[in-house]
């Protein structure tokens, strides 16, 4: 068995943490995969069980939204509760929150099932809970998710001009709105709550979008670290258009974004967006996806400046 952590992996760094009042509950989210095959799960699973101390810090909670329950894997260490009604991601980060504001845990640490955790970036992790603890500024502290060398997130705004930029290299608080994605976020309990949790409207296509947009609109910071994750991005596969899935998903996430850019945006954005979604279905014509450029068309006809609220 891999070794992640020696017999004192932080040093002082380390005896500063478990003194401290941090503590994390990291929710992983499960749907249609088996533990072993979570590269998320079984990082964080070893970590807590080669450090034992580290259970003093992190509380596990593994939800699972397949059909059907699993068996555990042998020496599971944390709580697992299953939902075949597959309720949508919103409804189980809520429940993570308040098991989080329940045990008086600090930070809420969200996790995808397929993003790749590293050591450095969970000793990271630990550190920045610590220090920033005392920081109410900072709500966030997030890694960057990358595909191969490829940044997917945190992003600066899309359709708006801001004077930062974020790359590969990009660390501390970079700018006054980022968009970051959920997975391997680590989240302020108080600061979460404090605008009435997750919004469940955004069930699950752009929920991050809107969670961290609140956040950061009522005055919070977003901590970028220095840590890189290969996230995967089924969005970007190209088989994605066979999957029969995939035409109800498309439409949610055109939903969500017209809602996020109706709530947030301003009419320049909702422009901005508008003609892009254009863009995209002329792009799908040439490529022979029609019933994708279909739903780019209806979104893009039902977009604009008129949708303010």
């Amino acid at each position: 068995m891999r070794r992640l952590f020696s017999e004192y992996p932080l040093g002082s760094l380390w005896k500063d943490i478990m003194a401290s009042s941090t503590s994390i509950l990291a929710l992983v989210v499960l749907y249609k995969m088996d533990f072993a095959a979570s590269p998320s799960y079984n990082l964080l699973a070893l970590a807590l069980k080669q450090q034992p101390g580290l259970a003093q810090i992190i509380r596990m909670v593994v939800v699972d939204n397949s059909p059907q329950p699993q068996l555990l894997p042998a020496g599971f260490a944390g709580s697992y509760l299953h939902d075949g009604t597959n309720p949508g991601l919103a409804k189980r980060y809520n429940l993570a929150l308040s098991l989080a504001a329940e045990s008086n845990a600090s930070w809420l640490l969200l996790l995808d099932q397929d993003t790749s955790l590293t050591l450095a970036y969970l000793e990271e992790l630990l550190a920045l809970s610590s220090q920033l603890l005392n920081d109410p500024a900072i709500v966030a502290i997030v890694p960057k998710l990358v595909a191969g060398t490829t940044l997917y997130a945190p992003h600066v705004p899309v359709y708006r001009e801001v004077p930062y930029r974020l790359d590969l290299d990009s660390n501390g608080v970079v700018g006054d709105l980022i968009h970051p994605y959920n997975s391997g976020a680590l989240v302020r309990v108080q600061a979460l709550q404090a605008i009435g949790g997750f919004p469940e409207a955004y069930w699950l296509d752009y929920l991050d979008f809107a969670t961290f947009h609140r956040l950061q609109a009522e005055g919070g910071r977003i901590y970028v670290m220095k840590a890189r994750l290969q996230h995967e991005m089924s969005a970007h596969r190209p088989e994605r258009y066979n999957d029969p899935a995939h035409a109800p998903r498309h439409r949610n996430h055109l939903s969500a974004a017209r809602r996020y850019y109706d709530e947030f945006g301003s009419n320049d954005e909702r422009r901005k967006r508008r003609r892009e979604i254009f863009r995209m279905a002329v792009g799908m014509v040439r490529r022979g996806h029609l019933a994708e450029a279909a739903r780019l068309l209806q979104a893009a006809i039902s977009a604009g400046p008129h949708n303010a609220k």
